[in-house]
């Protein structure tokens, strides 16, 4: 093993984040219990494990279900030239309306991330060439960007760089139900 692999493990470890190492089955088989228990967890997966949870997760019905839609060509233009962040090209997202009429999609929730974890942390997941960052249940607290209301329900986004799962209860159970 490379000496260098091991000291930026011990530096994930040392800053209190956990580290495993497995096969891509049992990778993938961890990650489908985190999404189907409700807990929150984060993973950064191989391009093949990303792809298995997907292939998993992302039936018909649960598209369906979500209301997930890949983001159209003006919305990306926003994001690329408002946010400056780049290979969103397969990002899709579901959309949720504020009672002041604003809507929530994936401008809205790309500008909260940059708010709430900073410019080059967004764009960097958006830079990942050989992982997937997938977060599991994530606790994303949705807010209207014109009127601040909290808004309930959630979304749910997915991209070949970075993956999400499960913001509502329905979801979640629809993920129960054909697990």
């Amino acid at each position: 093993m490379d000496k260098s692999l091991l000291t930026h493990i011990e530096a994930t470890v040392g800053s209190e984040k956990a580290t495993i190492s497995a096969d891509d089955h049992n990778i993938v088989a961890i990650a489908q219990e985190a999404i189907r228990s409700g807990r929150s967890a984060s993973f950064y997966l191989s391009p093949d494990q990303a792809n298995a949870v997907r292939s998993w997760y992302w039936t018909p019905e649960r598209v369906k279900a979500s209301g997930i839609k890949t983001i159209s060509s003006e919305e990306k233009e926003r994001i690329e030239s408002e946010l400056g962040i780049e290979n969103i090209e397969t990002f899709r997202c579901s959309r949720t309306q504020c009672e002041c009429g604003q809507f929530y999609g994936a401008f809205e929730f790309l500008q909260q991330g940059i708010r709430e974890h900073g410019e080059e942390a967004v764009k960097a997941i958006f830079k990942l060439a050989n992982s997937t960052f997938l977060r599991a249940n994530p606790s994303l607290v949705v807010v209207c960007p014109n009127c601040k209301q909290l808004l309930g329900g959630g979304i749910e986004y997915d991209c070949d760089r970075y993956g999400g799962c499960c913001y509502q209860e329905s979801v979640v159970q629809v993920a129960r139900d054909y697990t």
